[in-house]
């Protein structure tokens, strides 16, 4: 069933009071805000991938869910490079996080 990952979704209820407040923030804080938005949503569905699974490896492509498999082969790319200096695209508490998972 798909109602599990109901409590994922993110809190939809913009007032427009807030929405007016956040067309006067500049477009790169709101684009980052927003994809730290999907990441968290991704990272919950990698734990619940793993309650069910036991482990993190999701195939790509992953059917049920082709954004979960790009976004963990995507991090296993992102995590490898920032180890090696590369770039410094993941923050220290995502790669944190995503150790703990």
């Amino acid at each position: 069933g798909m109602s599990k990952n109901s409590r994922i979704k993110v809190d939809c209820r913009f007032t427009e009071e807030r929405i007016h407040l956040l067309e006067k923030i500049p477009n790169f804080i709101w684009q980052e805000s927003w994809t730290l938005i999907l990441w968290e949503t991704r990272f919950e569905e990698l734990l619940e991938y793993k309650e069910t699974f036991g482990n993190c490896n999701v195939p790509v492509p992953y059917k049920i869910r082709p954004e979960l498999g790009e976004f963990v082969r995507t991090h296993r790319v992102l995590y490898g490079q920032k180890k090696k200096g590369i770039n410094d695209l993941l923050t220290d508490e995502q790669i944190d996080r995503l150790e703990k998972a």
